[in-house]
């Protein structure tokens, strides 16, 4: 298989999860702290965690620490696969 198609179907499958979905969509704004994540989310702070070890091992999210906090922020590029696919679609 190309990188893209891997990508693209490490894409689908970390965005199975309704929690991971919702984790992105607060990320679209802007990279956000665990904490902050679990308010907007409406989740734990260790389903944040577990679900974003999933979206890190896809390459959609990178997680660093900034004083002290985890913040985690979008790899916009790695999403473009799957766009890619969708687009084709609605051709």
């Amino acid at each position: 298989m190309k990188p893209s198609e891997i990508q693209f179907a490490q894409n689908l499958q970390a965005l199975s999860a309704p929690q991971c979905r919702r984790i992105v969509e607060a990320l679209v704004q802007d990279s956000l702290t665990i904490k902050d994540l679990s308010k907007l989310c409406k989740l734990t702070p260790g389903s944040i965690d577990k679900h974003l070890e999933i979206l890190i091992q896809a390459g959609l999210v990178k997680v660093r620490s900034v004083g002290g906090a985890k913040k985690a922020h979008l790899q916009a590029s790695k999403f473009k696969p799957t766009l890619d696919w969708f687009n084709k679609l609605s051709n």
